[in-house]
């Protein structure tokens, strides 16, 4: 539990020896004179610190972090990653950096770049931590502007912050802030790894916090100890939260969309509950914290898998009668979440209604045999007379269904455009924009649109389908990959939710575009939005770009879905294809010219071609690309091929590890007793040292669009099975793919001769993708080019 103690009470309670303070600072292309500013203010205090540890997070300021620490006389640890970094990886990376260099005993303290410490920061905050109990100390903080102004005096009334919050309360807002922090040495160890995360949707300051109140006491210092720089930069920002009790639209879709959103701050909420008891069970297990130390009973509500989540609701009547509607609501909201959660579970473990599906099950029998239903029995178990017993029985009374609910919501916006832009725009049209929801083809066409806004175009990412849980980590999300290639590409583009709802914010239904705006579609149902938008605003562009990945209508059966995604070929655009494979198979089709813009894939084929084999050991090592959920990775047929093939081979448990990655699924055993046990989705940056001790690889992909994993594989040094389509054959780029028809036979075939092959070589390791089509940033190119005379064009007409 926080205690907040004022400022006449914050004093030394004894003198002691002073220790030693470690500073962990992010660096991120710092303005130069804030810099100096905050460097000096460290350099200032009553309790200088022992050591700076910089972490380089944009990779290029290290000379000048180290110029001007050494000005200061600090001694400085510049720490610079292999890639760009976020705020929370950041610090996680100067924590770990800094524990060798630190002595048990020893604090540390986070800081900003551009904001500036007042003299007593450090020394106020060891003085308290002197005792023994304390985990982490805080501050209040002024918040400034960016020549310095006082903006408000305190960062604590500013956001309203609860002066004691708990563990719960914590999940509910954190009210710690990073830069006001000075805690324990053994507090940091215990802190990594930070629990992962895909984008940014928790930082480091909360993790810290939590684990503090989970192992000891955290004391508030109600005195401002730190001028906060307030600017358009800022990762997060200090918040007025005076006017933030907003209710959902009285819609259905409007109450789905808030249920969304809260269900997105409820899940993380529970993963980091999840998180904090995991790593202080562990900590007690392994003896590096006493039992006594631990106290997470708070987080109970996020731990049970089964219960209606009262504590919520309690949180929420407490938080509303002490002042804190906004907290109060949060909880509320949670409270919801957890019921719905139960409720939803049993509806699903029930299905569809119970009576129902009986009926429809007994339906089917008495179809069977005698071919026709008996009489109907009530309630009280008389049959029930009709006048004619031949008549059928008559429809029950159902409302009717509105005939819009048969058509595919997806297909027209659901936003009106705001013509007051400015100036035109490319409107990048992208089913999500959520972190989690951003997977590789989504991924991509952001990174067109940012490398579209590096070259001088303005990019207005617009989500079509799904509302942004967290508008802030969307937006963390497309500033993170545009930061290392294309450094202040960002400032050009504009993030919007084109979703009805409470959860998209401003915008609303409605979003501020240009009669001048270029679309760029990028997935099927995106290109009839395009369509519409254009027809029904006469826009000055009828042809769109389209972003071609696959060719959709194959995602499905034939019918209305398969049709309209082929219709989308038949619109006016220009396409962009993700590989010449897919280019050629339009092409054959005759849906596009033979010499339309293509790009090879975004593999880093350095990354996995570097990496050093180990000798092969028994038993051998094959993995599987499974995802038993996506039809054209053919999971079936993959098991029918292993089979197979462990068959022919004799392969049992001893001679073969089989193991598959992509989704999670239930292990698979084999005739011979081998056994496929699922991985799941590995991390990012362990999957190439995975690869490094794999030996054969098996990962199918019917569609004309070559999937990674092949490419990755063999690029790794992993000898690896692939089924062949229309023209695709990926043993043309390398001979460690071996490419196969799709049928089990002929891929078991392929197993059989990769098995008894010898080991892959370094040459076959370098493998060449520009057959593939043309680099990303040559592409951007030439689609650079392509636009900017649409846009200036209109541009100077208006």
């Amino acid at each position: 539990m926080t205690r907040a103690l004022p400022a006449a009470e914050a004093k030394a309670p004894s003198p002691s020896p002073a220790p030693e303070i470690a500073v962990i600072l992010a660096v991120f292309r710092p303005d130069p004179a804030q810099l100096e500013a905050q460097v000096a203010s460290l350099a200032g205090q009553i309790l200088r610190p022992s050591l700076l540890v910089a972490v380089i997070a944009d990779l290029e300021s290290g000379p000048l972090m180290a110029q001007t620490a050494a000005r200061h006389g600090l001694r400085c640890e510049i720490v610079t990653p292999d890639r760009g970094m976020d705020a929370p990886r950041a610090f996680a990376a100067g924590l770990a950096a800094a524990l060798p260099l630190t002595a048990p005993g020893s604090l540390i303290a986070f800081s900003d770049q551009d904001d500036t410490w007042h003299p007593a920061r450090l020394s106020r905050g060891a003085a308290l931590l002197a005792d023994p109990a304390v985990s982490l100390v805080h501050s209040n903080a002024r918040v400034v502007d960016n020549a310095g102004k006082v903006l408000h005096p305190s960062l604590f009334a500013l956001e309203r912050r609860l002066p004691a919050p708990g563990l719960r309360d914590l999940l509910y807002r954190n009210t710690v802030t990073g830069m006001t922090m000075l805690f324990r040495r053994e507090l940091a160890e215990l802190s990594l790894p930070f629990p992962g995360q895909a984008g940014v949707h928790f930082y480091h300051d909360l993790w810290l916090a939590l684990l503090a109140t989970a192992t000891g006491r955290v004391v508030r210092i109600d005195e401002p100890l730190v001028d906060y720089r307030q600017h358009a930069g800022n990762a997060v920002g200090a918040v007025s939260r005076r006017r933030d009790w907003r209710l959902p639209r009285p819609s259905r879709k409007a109450l789905h969309h808030w249920a969304r959103r809260k269900a997105t701050s409820y899940a993380l909420a529970r993963y980091l509950a999840r998180c904090v008891q995991a790593r202080v069970s562990e900590a007690v297990i392994g003896a590096q914290l006493g039992p006594d130390r631990a106290d997470t009973s708070a987080l109970r509500p996020y731990l049970r898998r089964r219960g209606l989540g009262l504590p919520h609701l309690a949180d929420s009547l407490r938080l509303l009668l002490t002042g804190h509607a906004d907290l109060a609501r949060i909880a509320a909201s949670q409270f919801i979440i957890t019921a719905g959660r139960l409720a939803w579970s049993l509806r699903e473990a029930l299905g569809p209604g119970l009576l129902a599906a009986l009926s429809a099950f007994d339906t089917r029998l008495y179809g069977l045999s005698p071919g026709i239903a008996p009489p109907e029995i009530d309630s009280a178990g008389n049959a029930v007379i009709r006048e004619l017993a031949l008549a059928p029985p008559p429809p029950p009374a159902r409302r009717a269904r509105p005939a819009a609910t048969f058509i595919d919501a997806r297909k027209q916006p659901s936003w009106t455009p705001r013509f007051d832009a400015p100036e035109s725009a490319i409107v990048l049209l992208v089913p999500t924009l959520n972190p989690t929801e951003a997977f590789a083809g989504i991924a991509t066409a952001i990174d067109i649109g940012i490398g579209l806004a590096a070259r001088g175009h303005r990019i207005r990412m617009i989500a079509t389908d799904l509302p942004m849980a967290n508008p802030a980590a969307s937006r963390a999300f497309v500033e993170g990959r545009a930061a290392g290639a294309h450094p202040g590409a960002a400032a050009s583009i504009t993030l919007h939710c084109g979703v009805t709802g409470d959860s998209c914010g401003r915008d609303g239904p409605k979003i501020s575009q240009h009669r001048g705006d270029v679309f760029l579609a990028t997935a099927w149902w995106t290109a009839h939005v395009a369509q519409s938008l254009i027809r029904t605003h006469a826009l000055h562009h009828a042809q769109f770009h389209y972003l071609i990945q696959d060719y959709e209508p194959h995602f499905y059966a034939w019918g209305t879905t398969c049709a309209d995604a082929e219709a989308s070929y038949g619109m006016d655009y220009r396409p962009i294809f993700n590989t010449t494979l897919l280019r050629d198979h339009f092409a054959g089709l005759g849906l596009c010219a033979p010499d339309a813009l293509a790009f090879r894939p975004s593999i880093e084929i350095s990354r996995y071609a570097s990496g050093h084999r180990a000798p092969s050991a028994a038993p051998r090592r094959l993995a599987l690309y499974g995802r038993p959920e996506v039809e054209r990775n053919m999971f079936p047929m993959a098991i029918e091929a292993l089979e197979r093939f462990t068959t022919a081979e004799h392969l049992g448990p001893d001679d073969v590890e089989l193991l598959s990655v992509g989704l999670t699924h239930e292990p698979v055993e084999f005739s011979t007793g081998a056994r496929l046990t699922s991985l799941g989705k590995l991390p990012w940056e362990a999957y190439p040292e995975f690869l490094l001790g794999v030996d054969l690889g098996l990962s199918l992909m019917y569609s004309p669009h070559p999937s990674h994993p092949p490419i990755e594989m063999a690029a790794s040094g992993v000898r690896v099975v692939t089924n062949r389509f229309g023209g695709k054959d990926l043993s043309r780029l390398s001979p460690a793919i071996i490419s196969a028809e799709p049928t089990p036979e002929a891929l078991a075939a392929a197993l059989c001769r990769a098995w008894v092959a010898p080991p892959v070589t370094r040459a076959m390791r370098e493998i060449d993708l520009s057959p593939l089509g043309l680099a990303m940033p040559t592409l951007i190119d030439r689609l650079s080019a392509d636009l900017h005379p649409l846009l200036n064009r209109r541009a100077s007409a208006a």
